[in-house]
């Protein structure tokens, strides 16, 4: 089995090369990073390279042009934390049963929350389209997310429930927009599911 170091040297140094690699033709503050990381591995700093790593992390999170999602699905409660989720066999639901889905937004924005509190937000709207792609619905502020947090966190996990009472029963297209509350950014995901009796 492999040292704690050497795993940690492995995955950072293979990030840094191919960073560095493709940023080679480039150049730039990202190049530039990866260069450094490089050094602090070779030099056995590790928190160095470690910190300087996620440096290039936050430059590519703040070139994304929108909200970009690691993950999406249809679960069978809400999430108790990032990446603490049950995911659900399938997306055929009874009717009046609420539709839960779980989200991992990346690239969003900060805002301050005073007092050295940093807060990540969205406004989200919810549009329903049937199998046909025709529009049935389009709500906008259907809910919204939020967060406060001492640390600019990268580990967002979105829960969502939607109640679609009254729908007939069919196969439908469910598309979720999160609105950026700190930054212009926005980004969408689509779920297909079915109602049934």
């Amino acid at each position: 089995m492999a040292a704690a170091g050497q795993i940690i040297r492995n995955t950072v140094t293979g990030a840094a090369l191919a960073l560095a690699l493709t940023g080679a033709a480039w150049g730039g503050p990202t190049a530039d990073k990866a260069g450094e990381v490089e050094t602090a591995i070779g030099g056995g700093d590790y928190l160095t390279a470690l910190s300087g790593a996620q440096d290039i992390v936050l430059q590519v999170w703040e070139a994304t042009p929108g909200i970009l999602f690691l993950e999406t699905l249809p679960v069978t409660e809400p999430a108790a934390g990032f990446g603490l989720y049950n995911p659900r066999p399938d997306a055929v639901y009874k009717s009046g049963e609420p539709i839960i889905l779980y989200a991992e937004p990346v690239g969003f924005g900060y805002g301050a929350g005073g007092e050295g509190l940093y807060t990540v937000g969205f406004a989200v709207d919810l549009q329903v389209l049937d199998e046909a792609g025709q529009e049935l619905a389009n709500v906008q502020d259907v809910t919204e997310l939020n967060l406060t947090s001492r640390y600019k966190n990268r580990e967002f996990q979105a829960n969502l429930t939607y109640n679609l009472d009254g729908i007939s029963p069919g196969k439908y297209r469910l598309v979720t927009t999160l609105r950026d509350k700190n930054s212009a950014k926005t980004g969408s995901f689509e779920t297909p599911i079915e109602i049934v009796e």
